[in-house]
C-alpha cells in the first residue's frame, strides 16, 4: 500500500472548494453514491444522514438558504487506510450569509474517502463542533494579538 496522500488531499481541497462555490451538482459529485450506508453529520444536526438522498436534500437545503459559502480546512491530517480508502481530519473554519448577514465557525471534521472509478468519493464524514469554551478563548487570543485598545471596553452597571 502506499503511503502517498496527494490524492486525498486534493479531493478534500476540491470539497472545500465545491463548498465555496455552492453548486449542488459540484459538491454531489463528492459522494460515493453506490454506498447506501454513506453517513454525513453536520454539526448542526443531533442525527446522522444516511444515505445519498438524505445527503442531497441536506446540500440542496444549504446551497437554497444561503448566498454565500466558504469552508477553509485547517491543520489537516490525511492518512492512507487501505490501498483504495483515506482518511482526512482538520479543522473547518466556516461561513455563510444571506441578507441577514454572515455567520460562520469552526468544527472539526472526520472525513473517510473511498476510491470509487478513479476518484475519490466521501462515504462518511462528520462535523464536530468544537466546546465554547475553546471558541471563547479563540476569540480572546484573536483579538488580544490585536494589542489592548482592540479590547472593548465594558461597561460597568448603572
Amino acid at each position: 500500500m502506499s503511503d502517498d496522500t496527494r490524492s486525498i488531499e486534493a479531493a478534500v481541497a476540491g470539497w472545500a472548494a465545491a463548498w465555496s462555490d455552492p453548486n449542488l451538482k459540484n459538491i454531489l459529485n463528492f459522494w460515493d453514491r453506490s454506498d447506501d450506508q454513506a453517513t454525513y453529520r453536520p454539526a448542526e444536526r443531533t442525527d446522522p444522514l444516511i444515505g445519498f438522498e438524505a445527503v442531497s436534500e441536506y446540500v440542496n437545503t444549504v446551497c437554497t438558504l444561503f448566498d454565500q459559502v466558504r469552508h477553509r480546512i485547517e491543520d489537516p491530517v490525511y492518512r492512507r487506510l487501505s490501498e483504495d480508502t483515506g482518511m482526512a481530519f482538520y479543522t473547518l473554519a466556516w461561513m455563510f450569509a444571506d441578507n441577514r448577514g454572515p455567520i460562520g465557525g469552526t468544527c472539526r471534521v472526520t472525513a473517510v474517502w473511498r476510491q470509487h472509478e478513479n476518484r475519490w468519493r466521501l462515504f462518511h464524514y462528520a462535523e464536530a463542533p468544537l466546546a465554547p469554551l475553546l471558541e471563547l478563548q479563540t476569540f480572546y487570543q484573536e483579538v488580544a494579538s490585536e494589542g489592548l485598545d482592540a479590547i472593548p471596553i465594558r461597561a460597568q452597571p448603572s
